[in-house]
């Protein structure tokens, strides 16, 4: 993050530092810049008699916003992808570069939320943690709202999401009848009669303790539409029937039209194996019907999903973008092949389910002769004499792995060690022993991905917190759903 404003002259604004911040969290790998100028400069203008963002600017790799910032100054925010590469043919990636054109907007709208309001200076060091949490929140809820009202043409209730966001957070600190809640609702505007009961979602819902039970997000998803009101259920079960739900419109794609085998499959990547259900079945109903579905899981992770492909992820109170372009960028990092999507779904699964995983992708397999022992080398398995065959060789023999899919490459790589895998998605080693000094002060996982990572053509270690780091050519290259436990509250303008 960077922070400058003319002539080296600029106010204390601690609350847009705050704010992008937490646009940097969201979008790991970005460069955020806050900039001051004077209310009245050449280059902004004056701003008080326009809304609070009255400019903005985007390009592929590049957006910014201005706006009212404190008391006789103009701000503006600027995001770019130097560190990130989002390729916009890449599955997701117009998603998340849609996104990229609103975020500094809602950082802006953000910050002047919570600058009408600054906290109490008597209050201010000991409420840092909280107030970074209130901003974290309100930034996701804006970026979502910002979204979903450029589908609705702007009907949507207003604090309909940022309240909606509040109530999952509440559920995850609460039991009911000794059971860890979760719950799901889509916001959509596929229904198309008036409700015969004003139900008011969420604040009617609040007082109903078995309402999460019954609208679990996993087998049953509510529905509310976009003037916040809750209509009706989707069950798993049931999602065929869409089209003779006479109160919904026919089930369509984010096009308009039918939806594609594409589309709907894309679902299936979040299988009950990896304990993401209610991933499986936001996937489902949005990719259907459009619109944005929050998941709240049982370990308090919530999952936002639009249109079929899953956005941001709150865990640990702290929000990331899901690294929906990984495939495109992985794709060319090991120039053709299958291998980039396969490796990827499975490096998702696994980070979802919070294991711990080494996934590598090599152009030859005969690089990893003397770092990987012949006993972990599945594609050798023929060229070994069967009396010598110590026990571990001998299983590879019982091992269905052709063709290779994303479910038994989940579970073999969910095993201790390395799992590789060549450019055709062929298996080459899985629970492999990587042959590596532990440098640097670093892990052991950490130091066999950097070691393997200077044979093969890239490769991705998964943390039992869930976040992903490429590795190549020996060096890691950026970390994705980073972890959230890695952040510190650092002291700012408000100590």
């Amino acid at each position: 993050m960077h922070n400058s404003g003319v002539d080296n002259d600029r106010p204390e604004d601690p609350v847009s530092e705050l704010v992008a911040e937490a646009m940097s969290e969201i979008l790991l790998g970005t460069q955020v810049e806050v900039l001051h100028e004077r209310a009245g400069s050449p280059q902004t203008g004056d701003l008080e008699s326009h809304p609070q963002v009255a400019a903005v600017t985007n390009d592929d790799d590049y957006a910014c916003a201005t706006g009212t910032g404190p008391p006789g100054w103009n701000v503006q925010m600027r995001i770019r992808l130097s560190g990130r590469p989002i390729p916009p043919t890449a599955p997701g990636g117009s998603l998340l570069l849609e996104m990229v054109r609103h975020l500094p907007e809602a950082g802006i709208l953000t910050a002047a939320k919570f600058r009408s309001t600054p906290p109490s200076p008597g209050t201010a060091g000991v409420g840092l943690p909280a107030l970074r949490r209130a901003i974290r929140d309100t930034l996701a809820a804006q970026i979502l709202s910002d979204l979903i009202d450029a589908r609705f043409d702007g009907h949507t209730r207003p604090g309909l999401i940022d309240e909606t966001i509040d109530y999952l957070i509440e559920l995850g600190g609460s039991r009911v009848e000794a059971t860890d809640l979760t719950h799901g609702i889509i916001i959509t505007d596929a229904v198309i009669d008036e409700p015969r009961l004003n139900f008011e979602y969420p604040a009617d819902v609040r007082s109903a303790k078995r309402a999460p039970l019954l609208f679990d997000g996993y087998r049953s998803i509510l529905v509310v539409d976009p003037h916040g009101r809750a209509r009706t259920e989707l069950q798993r079960h049931r999602l065929d029937n869409l089209a003779s739900r006479h109160l919904l419109a026919q089930p369509r794609s984010v096009t308009g039209t039918e939806p594609d085998d594409s589309q709907v499959g894309r679902s299936e990547c979040w299988d009950p194996l990896w304990g993401a259900d209610g991933s499986s079945l936001a996937a489902e109903v949005t990719g259907r019907l459009g619109g944005l579905a929050l998941i709240l899981e049982s370990d308090r992770t919530i999952r936002a999903f639009i249109d079929g492909e899953p956005l941001l992820v709150r865990r640990g109170e702290h929000w990331t973008a899901f690294p929906l372009e990984l495939g495109g960028v992985i794709g060319m990092m090991i120039e053709g092949g299958t291998a980039a999507d396969l490796v990827v779904d499975t490096a998702l699964a696994i980070s979802s389910g919070r294991h711990g995983a080494i996934l590598a992708v090599v152009a030859d397999s005969a690089n990893l002769d003397d770092i990987v022992p012949l006993k972990d080398r599945f594609d050798l398995r023929n060229e070994i004499d069967p009396h010598a065959m110590v026990v571990e060789t001998r299983l590879h023999h019982l091992i269905d792995a052709g063709p290779l899919d994303a479910l038994t490459l989940t579970r073999l790589a969910m095993l201790d060690g390395a799992t590789i895998i060549n450019r055709d998605s062929d298996l080459i080693a899985y629970g492999a022993i990587v042959a590596s000094s532990d440098s640097q002060n670093e892990g052991a996982r950490t130091a066999a991905a950097r070691t393997l990572s200077t044979r093969a053509d890239v490769v991705l270690r998964v943390s039992a917190d869930g976040d992903i780091t490429i590795f190549r050519s020996g060096a890691a290259l950026t970390t994705l759903l980073g972890n959230p436990n890695q952040h510190e509250d650092r002291p700012s303008g408000f100590a």
